[in-house]
């Protein structure tokens, strides 16, 4: 049973089936109603039974249903990355056999396909990639795009009347399959259209473009440099070896979410209110690194920063973590000693290198009374002032044993009420930014978790951060902190000593 009602971001919808298949039903009637007007428009040249129309038909169908097979989904467990070549071979469709033709190699890619779907979900794809492809030939041939590629001869030609309408239709299947997506997306999942076309652009656009480049080369090696369909071996076969290395890839940041989701499952199994708690911190910090135009590498390491960043907490006793009232400044001391602790205990797994710093910071204040080290301004690391805003924010909009969740407006004008003094201001700019494009929805537990957790101490809470500062202080802590640092020197030193 899941423990949590609502996690703090859009919520699945409860649509009818009838709504989805309703969809489903319509794009496959417009792919019908596409592929129609394209055959009368611009039909294969089937006159003789090996014609070269119905050879590239059969081949490029063959190519559209390996590439489907092997499709690599799912990279880094998110869901967010995917490689296949069906996008290059569509258009080589496109150019060599029209809109039509493109219609055919799309639903044929994937009614063959050997991956065991669900009827609906194949019946969507065949619908989706049969239409997108029609619409990429049309535009193909409203560009200029050469019909006949054999006769285009020279460089400039060829750029002009298969090279740019190549790459207009790349853009139009690349639009066109983001929108058609965000549908059935929409009422599956309750995502909003507009952010989820958005993402998908901002993630696959520039994987289109290649697909484009590549798309175009291909066709140039099929028809005006006579190689046919053996170009297929010249093209694809490197891209096999690619995707290889992207497989390997894949596999390697599977392995880092099992060792995040091992790890965050033994917090929250220390502390019932870290339920969903860390995952949700890491979304938030995602929706303000997009903003703040982090590189990919700090985006990572802000995400795995967020996913782990009360990781230490495993190591406080839990009669602290339940204690609601009269702490000691024993108490404060052992919960502020989470964050380098926590750093103990991951400083040694090699991909969190560039997290640590951002671990052990994300308790740090801007007027220099946070913890462990103290730190003022600008002199705390930009990761962990992502942090300490995403960890507060998610704190004040999840219920408590003696509260409700504050909602979305409550939580930031909180916020706001410690800019510059707890928080940096902006940091919370970007977060209004993220939450202006995202639906974001308080967290309420079960209340039989709630009951059982009882009215613990919430350090994440922003009243609670006056309270560390007021009673414990950096000085108090600061042991924990020097004792990380020296840790770390020792590593060091021992690291320079082997020859």
């Amino acid at each position: 049973m899941n423990d949590t009602v609502s996690k703090g971001r859009p919520q699945a919808v409860g649509v009818p089936s009838l709504a989805v298949s309703t969809y489903i039903a319509a794009v496959l009637l417009g792919a019908v109603a596409l592929a129609v007007l394209a055959w009368r428009i611009h039909p294969l040249h089937t006159n003789a039974p090996l014609s070269t129309d119905i050879v590239a038909l059969v081949v490029l169908c063959l190519l559209g249903v390996v590439s489907s097979a092997s499709k690599e989904r799912n990279v880094g467990g998110r869901g967010r990355i995917s490689f296949s070549f069906t996008s290059i071979i569509l258009l080589a469709a496109v150019a060599m056999l029209g809109p039509f033709g493109a219609a055919v190699v799309g639903a044929v890619t994937h009614l063959l396909e050997v991956n065991k779907l669900r009827v609906e979900v194949r019946l969507f794809n065949i619908g989706m990639t049969s239409a997108i492809g029609a619409a990429g030939g049309f535009v193909y041939l409203m560009a200029g795009g050469a019909t006949g590629v054999s006769g285009t001869r020279g460089v400039g030609p060829l750029l002009l009347h298969v090279g740019l309408p190549v790459l207009l239709a790349d853009i139009v299947i690349c639009l066109l399959n983001a929108v058609v997506l965000s549908g059935i997306v929409r009422l599956t999942q309750g995502t909003p259209m507009r952010p989820f076309v958005l993402g998908m652009l901002g993630t696959s656009g520039p994987a289109y473009i290649g697909y484009g480049l590549i798309g175009f080369l291909f066709v140039i090696l099929w028809v005006p440099a006579k190689v046919g369909p053996a170009s297929a071996l010249l093209i694809l076969a490197p891209l096999f070896v690619a995707r290889w290395a992207f497989v390997q890839y894949g596999e390697e940041q599977r392995a880092h979410e099992r060792t995040l989701s091992a790890l965050v499952a033994a917090v929250e199994t220390k502390d019932l209110y870290t339920r969903g708690h860390s995952e949700r911190v890491a979304l938030l910090c995602d929706l303000m690194a997009g903003s703040l135009a982090l590189s990919h590498q700090d985006t990572e390491a802000l995400r795995f920063a967020g996913m782990l960043h009360d990781i230490g907490k495993i190591a406080i006793p839990t009669r602290v973590l339940r204690k609601a009232e009269k702490l000691s400044d024993a108490d404060l001391v052992g919960v502020a000693t989470h964050a380098a602790r926590g750093v103990e205990m991951v400083r040694d797994i090699e991909f969190l290198k560039g997290s640590t710093e951002a671990i052990l910071h994300h308790h740090e204040r801007m007027d220099g009374r946070g913890y462990p080290a103290g730190l003022r301004g600008e002199d705390i690391p930009l990761l962990s002032r992502i942090i300490a805003v995403a960890d507060a924010f998610d704190s004040l909009t999840t219920a408590r044993f003696h509260r409700d969740a504050h909602t979305v407006e409550e939580a930031v004008a909180q916020l706001h009420e410690r800019a510059g003094t707890q928080f940096d201001p902006s940091i919370l700019a970007a977060l209004e930014r993220g939450l202006a494009r995202h639906l974001w929805e308080p967290t309420r537990l079960e209340q039989t978790l709630i009951a059982t957790a009882g009215r613990a101490f919430d350090h994440d809470d922003p009243a609670s951060s006056d309270l560390m500062a007021g009673r414990a202080g950096h000085e108090l802590v600061s042991h924990a902190y020097h004792g990380v640092r020296s840790a770390e020197a020792g590593d060091n030193a021992a690291s320079e000593s082997v020859p």
